[in-house]
């Protein structure tokens, strides 16, 4: 009777171990998923922006900054609506310029009638980016190449 019981302690532990081990394994190789709340976005955001900027630019405006740069992510395949998928198997990892993000914002704040100053749409995509690593929804900045010697 005692043999029954130990012999099925050890087969619970056993699907229990392999189930839990196969588990973590999987959770531990596949990345997280990072979820933007725009409203924190933009505090965080407008928290991080130097004063010069913060005395030109109104809240809604770094608002309606922030989601011209989530849009822009969005266009180069970077971030998803929710119930969208990303598929970043078959990818090389993307590496965005920040004149390219400039660019983009500034040319859809034209288009909305905004004045803004290039100066200003930078240290937002900047501020922007920084909440973005803190949440873990991309990696860091990619560090400057050093020159090569001659």
């Amino acid at each position: 009777m005692i043999v029954f019981v130990v012999l099925g302690a050890a087969v619970v532990f056993a699907i229990a171990a392999v189930f839990v081990g196969s588990s973590a394994f999987r959770l531990g190789h596949e990345p997280t998923t990072a979820v933007l709340d725009l409203d924190e976005a933009v505090v965080e955001t407008v928290e991080r922006l130097p004063d010069y900027a913060t005395a030109r630019l109104s809240y809604d405006e770094v608002r309606t900054l922030v989601v011209f740069e989530v849009e822009h992510l969005g266009e180069k395949g970077l971030s998803a609506m929710p119930g969208e998928e990303l598929d970043f198997a078959d990818r090389p990892p993307e590496v965005l310029a920040d004149d390219d993000a400039v660019a983009y914002v500034l040319g859809r704040a034209t288009e909305e009638g905004l004045d803004v100053a290039d100066e200003d749409v930078f240290e937002v995509i900047k501020a922007l980016l920084a909440h973005l690593v803190d949440i873990g929804a991309i990696g860091r900045a990619v560090p400057p190449l050093d020159p090569p010697e001659k």
